[in-house]
């Protein structure tokens, strides 16, 4: 599996209301989009008992990893845990699905169930648990929108209302009720690509002279702790 680019960029919400006119001109919606081009997006962070993935997302670490579970529209149906990888700017994310059950397990701490199964990635995640890397940390829930260009395989996303919490049982739980994990209404966005980014793209996304940051949404839960 090879590393995708990513660039990350703090936007205003004034910033956003534009920028989505001009994404929904110009590029293809991405197909888990259900309400005006909008998806909800909810993702539950582990981490070791002495918060090494926080520290590193928070300090920019250029190598750096992470494993989540997420889920979309509260669809309990598509279940999945990642690792998220980093490596000097790029990234991978291996993934597996799990069932919402074999999820609750994963809360409470029982993670006996991926010593059983076949997919590499989910050994490597048992491994990960019995070293105690994988503690329920918090919840970060947000409202997604997210476009798609077939050349390079472009992926832009843009993403607002990001709500943290520490109950990780609020996972499960509609609606979510969580704490503003950014300031004045701040909003992410992202670019992911393979090889080259076409030309366009950063004209058409403004951030030709945007700084770039290396901030995670679950870097900014980190306050909450």
């Amino acid at each position: 599996m090879g590393y995708r680019q990513e660039q990350k960029f703090i936007i205003s919400e004034a910033d956003r209301t534009l920028l989505l006119i001009r994404l929904r001109a110009s590029l293809q919606p991405d197909p888990y989009s259900v309400d005006k081009g909008l998806y909800r997006v909810r993702t539950l962070y582990f981490d070791d008992p002495f918060d090494s993935a926080l520290f590193d997302s928070v300090s920019g670490a250029p190598e750096r990893e992470k494993y989540r579970l997420r889920m979309y529209n509260s669809d309990q149906s598509f279940l999945r845990l990642e690792k998220k990888i980093k490596k000097y700017g790029g990234g991978q994310k291996p993934d597996a699905l799990l069932s919402p059950a074999e999820c609750r397990r994963l809360l409470c701490g029982d993670y006996d169930f991926l010593r059983e199964k076949d997919e590499p990635f989910l050994q490597a995640a048992y491994a990960a648990a019995r070293a105690g890397e994988l503690i329920p940390r918090c919840v970060v829930d947000y409202t997604r929108a997210a476009f798609c260009h077939a050349a390079g395989n472009v992926r832009v996303t843009v993403d607002s209302d990001v709500r943290v919490s520490r109950d990780t049982d609020a996972f499960f739980k509609d609606p979510f009720t969580g704490i503003p994990a950014l300031e004045d209404g701040a909003c992410v966005l992202e670019v992911k690509y393979d090889g080259v980014l076409p030309d366009f793209i950063p004209m058409l996304l403004g951030i030709g002279n945007r700084p770039h940051t290396a901030m995670s949404k679950y870097a900014a839960s980190g306050v909450y702790y």
